[in-house]
């Protein structure tokens, strides 16, 4: 991730005529002012918007005439006098090559001297005339799926800028040329003697494209290039230092780009920022994914030199605030529905040099799936020239299912927000078509691994099917030929050899035992009821079971 910073010309105080002071006549003062120009060297537009903008003076200026001449030919420039910015975009396309611009600004007060400014810049050889004014399907679905994530954390919706759009394409053109993401170099930056370079610098992208404001970047190399553009999002979000642009208050707008294998995203940055804490998992989330195996540069557990992937996933907590310095982690936790505290691994801006406003709390070992956590988290910051503490406790849920989260809140974002009030409440409902190869959780259809079986007259289901639908685990004990199902505080032995099972090491009898059928441990829809401490209902019409827990 890296961010671009919106250039600034800053002119001191002299008690002369030149550009960039308002000089007084004939007395010897002089106010001083800082102004901003584009385009500034190369750019690739042909018909790029030439302004000028006042910033700031220590007077307050009123001007009574404006001109703008490009190429020693005067234009129609437009004064924008809320913003203080002379401004003009050419009707038809400039050429290839170098323009000059020189731009006279008129005082009222005729003490003082015009302001005049003349600068150069060059239109590049593969400059385009005009660029989409509506994203494509492809960059729709990005976006789409980015937004489904600002809603989940409460944040705005980021609107589609072209000019960013344009400068992520060019960048993850020059990525997939370049094959950058196999090399070890940095994706965030471009060198001007391989084929596409249109800057090093994420700023000079910015100026090239036509985006003059501040933004930053991520970058995904997904390895496959028949991985979808959702895909390549969930990828991003999931890896902790990428999901930071996504969770960042001052966002607005974005351009977004997938080349190959490289996907390409900034965010549009406003300055107006307001102070806030976002935690993610998002407070309530009934679906979040229970561990990360890495795959991120830089490496989050880099320090963690002991620990080994994969982990638990991320929880991030993100404080956004133009006067917000100093963050530092004073207290943290994690515990599971029993109360029991997880061991972290925490990133903070004292000991992380990509951290500044953010700190890191990874679970050292991966999440149960389908189990209820409580995070807490406690800074410390200096906001405003002020010490100032922000603590927040909320709790989320991990999903039975790897995946089924993102596929639920890409398929309905509003319906899943409508799940986030009471995480520990949530109910499952899973169905087993017994003539079917899928069953079906939370309405989402997951392939099985083998199709039910019916063996004298009984039905029966896989084992590990069932254990994936109900966000359990099974392993093998040999020695006892039996399978081991364990969720949470209910451990079933399912023997294969005898009329029994045991339920937290205390065995019982029953006329259903589990069996072996090509070395695969299936189980007996009627004695589902009696080991899964579930609500097991049959359908007796569509031969389908109906587990809800």
């Amino acid at each position: 991730m890296v961010y671009g910073k919106k250039l600034l010309h800053v002119l001191l105080v002299l008690l002369i005529a030149i550009p960039g002071l308002l000089v007084a006549q004939p007395q010897a003062e002089a106010a001083s002012y800082s102004s901003f120009w584009y385009p500034q060297g190369r750019v690739g537009l042909m018909r790029p918007t030439i302004m000028f903008e006042f910033v700031k003076s220590d007077i307050t200026p009123e001007f009574k005439s404006y001109k703008m001449k490009i190429d020693q030919v005067e234009v129609d420039a437009q004064w924008d006098i809320g913003r203080m910015i002379l401004s003009y975009t050419p009707s038809e396309d400039l050429k290839a090559g170098e323009h000059t611009v020189d731009v006279v600004l008129e005082l009222k007060d005729s003490d003082y001297l015009p302001l005049e400014k003349s600068w150069t810049f060059r239109v590049d050889e593969k400059a385009v005339s005009e660029l989409p004014a509506a994203p494509t399907d492809q960059q729709l679905e990005g976006i789409q799926a980015i937004n489904d994530y600002r809603a989940l954390h409460g944040l705005n919706p980021l609107a589609y800028n072209k000019n960013l759009t344009y400068a992520a394409k060019l960048h993850a053109q020059y990525l997939d040329t370049n094959k950058v993401g196999l090399s070890g170099v940095s994706m965030h930056e471009e060198n001007s003697k391989l084929p596409g370079y249109i800057g090093n610098e994420l700023y000079e992208r910015g100026m090239y494209t036509g985006y003059i404001g501040n933004f930053s970047e991520d970058v995904s190399f997904i390895g496959s290039p028949n991985a979808t553009v959702t895909q390549a999002i969930d990828n991003l979000f999931d890896a902790p230092y990428h999901r930071m642009p996504f969770l960042t208050l001052d966002a607005v707008e974005i351009g977004f780009h997938k080349q190959g294998e490289y996907t390409v995203i900034e965010f549009g940055l406003t300055n107006e920022w307001n102070s806030r804490l976002v935690v993610s998992p998002a407070p309530g989330d009934p679906y979040v994914p229970a561990q990360f195996d890495g795959h991120e540069v830089p490496d989050p557990i880099r320090n963690h030199p002991s620990v080994k992937y994969p982990v638990g996933y991320p929880i991030m907590a993100q404080l956004s605030g133009k006067f917000v310095r100093d963050v530092k982690l004073v207290e943290s936790r994690l515990t599971d529905s029993t109360g029991k505290k997880l061991e972290l691994l925490l990133n903070t801006p004292e000991d992380d040099d990509h951290l500044q406003n953010e700190v890191m709390l990874i679970p050292a070992k991966p999440l149960s799936p389908d189990t209820v956590y409580t995070a807490y988290i406690k800074l410390s910051v200096i906001e405003d020239n002020q010490p100032k503490i922000y603590e927040k406790e909320w709790s989320f849920r991990t999903e039975p299912l790897e995946y089924m989260g993102k596929t639920k809140l890409h398929k309905d974002s509003a319906a899943y927000l409508k799940k986030m009030d009471q995480p520990d409440k949530l109910q499952h409902v899973v169905s087993f078509g017994l003539t079917d190869d899928q069953f079906i959780l939370d309405n989402i259809r997951v392939p099985m691994k083998q199709k039910p079986i019916i063996k004298d007259g009984n039905s029966y289901l896989w084992v590990r099917d069932l254990a994936q639908a109900l966000g359990a685990s099974v392993t093998w004990d040999d020695e006892q030929k039996a399978a081991i199902y364990t969720k949470q505080d209910r451990t079933v032995t399912l023997f294969t050899t005898k009329d029994a099972y045991a339920l937290n090491g205390v065995e019982v009898a029953t006329d259903s035992p589990a069996i072996l059928d090509n070395d695969t441990t299936i189980i007996p829809v009627r004695l589902l009821s009696e080991v899964l401490g579930a609500k097991v209902e049959y359908m007796d019409t569509t031969r389908t079971v109906i587990i809800t827990y």
